[in-house]
């Protein structure tokens, strides 16, 4: 079994080695022959596991981890999905799924959760951004791939499933016990919240944001009671997602045909210019426009913007936006600064590679890759000390993160800076469950959006 295996492989090689010599103009003999090369220590290494591990190892899985291990050693974003963890990201971004309600990411060999969802299992049960989940019914994660370790956690509704966590301040592991659910997570919230200052968040960018948000805002206007007199829209804790949901977000709020981000990398296919124009996020059918029914006001309404740690990504490419065309003002804490996009690369055993393929720019041309958006605003979240923010996790501080392309330049100055923003870590969940509700008196930093649309001063710490 091993000698065909390895002989299929060599051949496999083999077969690419000469097609690609044929069809790569820039491929020289020596590039040709050291790639050969690697391929053979490949074969090699790969045999020597087969032959020598202590226990019998699935092809299938070896060539898998050897992929999972390859990607990962690119970027922090590049990944392999098997066919099931492919399922798994159609389902995550039409925003409907089975589970506990989690965003989790692999991190030295341990779940790592990204976000618990609101109104889920897991964000009931108090499961926090950063909690490592070692165990899964005593069983450990080591050695499971993150599509693995998803599929152990989801099933059947009201089956349940116990969680064993590592938490940073608490001793030992913390075990929570949940009941899996029918898991929706609408990626559209509004509340008319305050007299002619309707409050919107957006927790996810998913296939159909742009059409929720289109119906939401038509909503806004029909129940305001009077004028709109400003509009604060909530990024915080969003983790991004789909792009061309962030073009039609970006889109509902600027003038048609406004830039709204361009791209850069090795392909034609990764050079971009997106415009505030329904042919870049609903096709070529202008009767498929579901911003043209929004009442005129949106284009020029105040804005506020609300940003911090969690929000990444496609929430960037909207914050970047609108702050690059004046169109609103950013106020909260620097983003994570994710400023590259993936594609999904089918291959034909019904899997895909999920590539980094280009770095992203806002308008007025910035790269947030490793930097992130910087407010206009800088207001503390009165749950953190500017210390513990400065100690979460950005994209700056991921392993294998990608440079930013225009390292030299900075992001422009806010007017109010309380505190210097360099290491910080993902934190896409609000601090505290029980006590806490975006958009409402409590919410301090909505609370100088407020003020910021009314005119008012505005508060960079919350006094104690």
């Amino acid at each position: 079994m091993l000698l065909k295996t390895k002989s299929a492989l060599f051949l496999s090689l083999t077969m690419f080695l000469t097609i690609w010599n044929f069809d790569s103009h820039a491929a020289t003999a020596s590039q040709v022959d050291k790639s050969r090369e690697q391929f053979r220590n490949f074969s090699e290494f790969y045999s020597t596991i087969k032959n020598n591990y202590v226990d019998e190892i699935d092809d299938t899985k070896l060539f898998n981890d050897a992929m999972v291990g390859a990607l990962a050693g690119l970027d922090p974003h590049s990944t392999y999905l098997d066919y099931e963890g492919l399922q798994d990201f159609g389902i995550a971004t039409g925003g409907e799924f089975g589970g506990l309600g989690l965003e989790v990411m692999m991190e030295d060999g341990v779940v790592k959760v990204v976000s618990p969802i609101e109104d889920t299992p897991a964000y009931r049960a108090g499961i926090k951004s950063g909690d490592l989940i070692l165990q899964l019914d005593d069983d450990s994660v080591k050695g499971l791939t993150i599509g693995d370790a998803i599929k152990k956690m989801r099933g059947k509704p009201d089956t349940q499933i116990k969680l064993s966590i590592s938490r940073k301040g608490e001793a030992g592991l913390v075990d929570i016990t949940l009941t899996r659910a029918i898991i929706k997570n609408p990626s559209i919230k509004y509340k008319l919240t305050d007299a002619g200052y309707p409050y919107v968040r957006i927790t996810q960018f998913q296939e159909h944001t742009g059409e929720d948000l289109a119906k939401a805002l038509i909503a806004v206007h029909q129940q305001t009671q009077g004028p709109i007199k400003g509009l604060v829209l909530d990024l915080r804790n969003n983790p991004g997602g789909l792009v061309t949901s962030a073009v039609s977000v970006s889109a509902a709020f600027l003038q048609k045909d406004s830039l709204i981000v361009y791209s850069d990398g090795r392909t034609p296919d990764s050079k971009m210019r997106l415009f505030a124009n329904p042919k870049n996020y609903v096709g070529p059918n202008p009767e498929d426009d579901y911003l043209r029914n929004l009442p005129p006001e949106m284009k020029t309404v105040p804005m506020v913007v609300l940003v911090n740690a969690g929000s990444a990504s496609a929430a960037e490419i909207v914050s970047g936006a609108l702050q690059d065309h004046k169109r609103a003002k950013v106020l909260g804490t620097q983003s994570f600064g994710k400023g590259t996009i993936q594609t999904l690369l089918p291959l034909s055993n019904g899997s895909a590679v999920k590539l980094t393929v280009a770095r992203y720019f806002t308008p007025s041309g910035r790269s947030i890759q490793a930097k992130g958006i910087t407010p206009d605003y800088v207001v503390e979240d009165p749950a953190l000390t500017p210390e513990q923010d400065a100690s979460l996790r950005r994209e700056v501080t991921l392993a294998n993160h990608l440079a930013n392309p225009k390292e030299a330049q900075s992001n422009s100055k806010p007017e109010n800076i309380a505190a210097s923003l360099t290491k910080d870590e993902p934190k896409t969940q609000f601090a505290d469950n029980s006590q806490f509700e975006a958009g409402t008196e409590k919410d301090f930093q909505y609370a100088q959006a407020i003020n910021l649309l009314k005119g008012l001063e505005v508060a960079t710490v919350k006094e104690k």
